[in-house]
């Protein structure tokens, strides 16, 4: 598939998965593959200084692929560096993220006072540039959705969020940010609160592939975004394609360049 031209269009798109990632090496073609013939696009999330190039690689090489470049929360030390290579980057990419808060990782208060300060440049960043924010907050929901309330930031994208729902709901219904559902929907209670507590039109499907899969026991990877749709439709008691059109539809509002490369 590499190098050539995409044919027809998304029916799902995977908002967040790590192509890069040294578990996809040995097979990534195969990996995109599988997801573009079942219909899914993918935003690849590059989170370190060494796989940043490795994400604009694989965007320049794979039509249904784009590229969101951050730092995962506990580098926060390359904060200068990510700043420099997402503004000289800018034009190639759809989103600025991973960034956030994980206070499962980082314990120490100083090193959070120094996470939280990335949190909210990068968060500037993609202000600045006009680009959504894509956001971890691991064991950190409310907090994080404290420091985004502080800034300007509209377009907002919380991923995986494993915070208390009411926080989503509120954060949904009042400032408009949206929600990913990954894979591990289908063995997550706390998930499956979260599906039912976003408004409907700001939900969106990820993977976070290679984790966070159906199965916390083998690689995950975005052709199983199709699993995450099956079980919303479930759990809000709607139309499989009904859902479908209506997640594809809330993607398309937060992330309009996706589709350029067609």
């Amino acid at each position: 598939m590499e190098g050539k031209p995409i044919r027809g269009s998304a029916k799902v798109i995977d908002t967040h998965c790590h192509l890069e990632s040294e578990e996809f090496q040995a097979d990534l073609p195969g990996v995109i593959e599988r997801a573009t013939s079942s219909g899914v696009w993918m935003i690849t999330s590059g989170i370190s200084p060494s796989g940043w190039p490795e994400c604009l690689r694989i965007v320049s090489s794979y039509p249904s692929v784009y590229a969101a470049v951050g730092l995962e929360p506990d580098r926060y030390t390359d904060l200068e560096l990510a700043l420099a290579w997402i503004h000289k980057n800018s034009s190639a990419i759809v989103a600025v993220g991973e960034t956030g808060l994980d206070h499962y990782l980082v314990r120490e208060h100083e090193q959070r006072l120094e996470q939280e300060a990335a949190f909210r440049a990068l968060t500037q960043l993609a202000i600045e540039l006009r680009l959504p924010v894509q956001v971890h907050s691991r064991s950190a929901g409310r907090r994080a959705l404290e420091v985004l309330a502080g800034t300007d930031a509209g377009k907002v994208h919380m991923h995986a969020f494993d915070g208390k729902a009411s926080l989503a709901r509120d954060a949904s219904r009042n400032l408009g940010y949206y929600f990913s559902v990954p894979t591990s929907v289908v063995r997550s209670p706390q998930k499956r609160k979260l599906v039912k507590a976003v408004e409907y039109e700001r939900l969106l499907l990820e993977t976070d592939s290679p984790v966070l899969g159906a199965d916390s026991r083998t690689r995950n990877e975005p052709a199983n975004v199709w699993i995450a749709l099956r079980e919303v439709a479930s759990i809000l008691g709607r139309d499989i394609e009904e859902v479908r059109l209506a997640i594809l539809e809330n993607t398309r509002r937060l992330y309009p360049l996706v589709g350029s490369k067609e």
